[in-house]
């Protein structure tokens, strides 16, 4: 006598076949079109064949700045994920390093701070290397207080609602300061700026030293910036942009509701 319950399965089986690629099929003619927030102003075309074209004057994707950018590049469908160029590996897009030294007899501490963006080939070799000026950096010795910070910026800070703790400021558009050395023994340093996209600790080797040369790198790809990068499809007007590193995405929220997510235009199919 047949198992009935082996039969039953194996249709179960033939019709979910049948019927996925159904769905997804579906699924990928409802992204079809142009998506886009408000603030920042982002735009990503999603083509028939599978290609997008990704458009902001504003807010960069892979750097915390504003910065013009505009890539081309290949999509697909993963259950409720759009992922954006899959094909391509993904890199790192932010690198930093801290040397010390020591001039003997010097009692100032003088600290040297660059932004450098670095081009990079499909190869992994540096094409091209430019120094610019960090916008704005933090920075204390020893223990991360608020109060300890000092800033480094070539314009001062516009005090509003939204600005936060304003530490004291050094207001220079040189690559290097001249600080007093702290009472203290310097064990660590904290710096924090958009370039390095957050606050990091440098521990110092040598107590003595009083030469510091901070570098916080900018990478850039020429085979694509956008790696990797997913979308989290809400339905079939709305996807959310914004992946924690948890893997979740940033859902609706008061404050930054347009900043979280592309809506589709009218005109989209």
């Amino acid at each position: 006598m047949p198992d009935i319950s082996c039969h039953l399965m194996r249709h179960f089986i033939i019709i979910i076949s049948t019927f996925l690629p159904t769905l997804s099929f579906g699924q990928v003619q409802n992204i079809i079109g142009t998506y886009s927030s408000i603030i920042p102003k982002v735009e990503v075309k999603f083509n028939s064949d599978s290609t997008f074209e990704y458009t902001t004057n504003e807010q960069h994707p892979t750097f915390y700045r504003w910065e013009p950018f505009s890539e081309k590049g290949h999509w697909t469908v993963s259950g409720d994920t759009i992922i954006l160029n899959p094909q391509l590996s993904k890199r790192l897009f932010v690198e930093s390093d801290f040397k010390e030294g020591e001039v003997k007899g010097d009692t100032m501490i003088l600290l040297t701070v660059h932004h450098i963006k670095r081009c990079f080939d499909i190869n992994g070799n540096i094409i091209n290397a430019d120094t610019v000026q960090i916008d704005r950096l933090d920075y204390c010795f020893n223990e991360l207080k608020k109060k300890k910070l000092t800033r480094v910026t070539p314009r001062p800070t516009v005090k509003c609602a939204f600005a936060g703790y304003i530490p004291k400021e050094i207001i220079t558009t040189n690559h290097t300061i001249s600080i007093q050395r702290p009472t203290e023994n310097i064990k660590s340093i904290f710096i924090g700026c958009y370039e390095l996209q957050g606050m990091k600790e440098f521990i110092i080797n040598d107590p003595n030293s009083n030469r510091f040369t901070f570098n916080v790198y900018s990478n850039y790809y020429q085979d694509g910036q956008i790696r990797q990068m997913k979308f989290l499809i809400k339905n079939q007007k709305v996807l959310y942009t914004r992946q924690k590193g948890n893997g979740d995405f940033e859902k609706d929220n008061f404050w930054f509701d347009t900043g979280f997510k592309l809506k589709k235009g009218k005109g989209g199919s």
